[in-house]
């Protein structure tokens, strides 16, 4: 009988064949090249060599936010330096709780998300989302949705360029992290029913100093507010003025009634209750705009 001990490493029966360490990982890495062309990182298409990053020109929507503040430019070349250099954000390479390195896949995708939220980050409450004609903030989904109306809104995932469970993941990295705060908002329909929006996320005005950006922070949040400021302002002066210009023809009309009425009188023309008077409601705006804007009682 043929002894075949060693017939599966390819030699022949009763013949020892040499393996070496550095051929099993030469095999290894061959297979891998093979089947993933080269690339790594569990299926997700990441290359170590070229990693990809969150780019506005990428997203045709994002045209009107490309001209960002420098320092948010800065900012995300500071970030994207990570992926080569995790020590200079210690808490992020330290995430996922174990003493080795992050993956580069993992650093990858923190900064492709990052990259999005600093993009739309607003730099007077580093809130990250899109400024609204009220002057709020509408939050960014993680996951893009379609409206009824035909509306396509792009999630943070969607805009990183990568799949939404790993944009989750970086997400939570970056919470554990201390980087970001998550505030989840919802809206009770009905008993048990609810609603969700999307969270509101803020950058910490930490990151800036980790990376020595936080004096020019606090030099470009303060000209921010300013500006802010004095377009809020602007529009509160152009509404009072429409507001004065409304009180003003109110007061007009109120008083040329009063004169049609005193005509009518003065002709022994009857009246009825509610003749020559403006309506209740009409009244109680006028009293209403007189104490608003310290117009003093029309005593005539």
């Amino acid at each position: 009988m043929k002894d075949r001990s060693n017939s599966w490493l390819g030699g022949a029966a009763n013949t020892p064949v040499p393996i070496s360490i550095s051929h099993v990982l030469a095999d290894k890495m061959e297979y891998l090249n093979n089947s993933t062309g080269g690339k790594s990182g569990n299926r997700c298409d990441h290359d170590p060599s070229a990693p990809r990053f969150f780019a506005p020109a990428d997203h045709p929507h994002t045209e009107q936010h490309r001209n960002r503040p420098h320092i948010l430019k800065r900012l995300t070349k500071a970030v994207e330096d990570y992926f080569d250099s995790p020590k200079i954000l210690p808490t992020l390479n330290a995430a996922n709780g174990s003493k080795r390195q992050q993956r580069s896949e993992r650093r990858e995708a923190c900064c492709a998300v990052l990259g999005v939220m600093i993009h739309y980050l607003d730099l007077v409450t580093l809130r990250v989302g899109i400024p609204q004609p009220d002057g709020g903030m509408a939050g960014i989904p993680m996951d893009s949705k379609d409206l009824d109306d035909g509306t396509h809104i792009t999630g943070i995932a969607e805009l990183a360029g990568i799949c939404l469970r790993r944009a989750e993941r970086a997400v939570e990295d970056l919470k554990a992290a201390g980087i970001i705060t998550v505030h989840s908002i919802c809206e009770k329909i009905e008993e048990g029913v609810y609603k969700g929006y999307a969270a509101i996320r803020t950058v910490s005005a930490k990151l800036f100093d980790a990376l020595g950006l936080g004096r020019w922070l606090a030099h470009e949040r303060r000209k921010a507010k300013e500006r802010r400021d004095k377009k809020t302002e602007k529009a509160r002066r152009k509404a009072l003025a429409n507001v004065m210009m409304a009180g003003t023809a109110l007061e007009q009309q109120l008083k040329d009634l009063k004169r049609k009425q005193a005509e009518d009188k003065a002709a022994g023309i009857e009246q009825g209750p509610q003749r020559g008077n403006l309506s209740p409601v009409a009244e109680i705006c006028l009293a209403a705009m007189r104490q608003t804007l310290g117009m003093k009682p029309d005593t005539s």
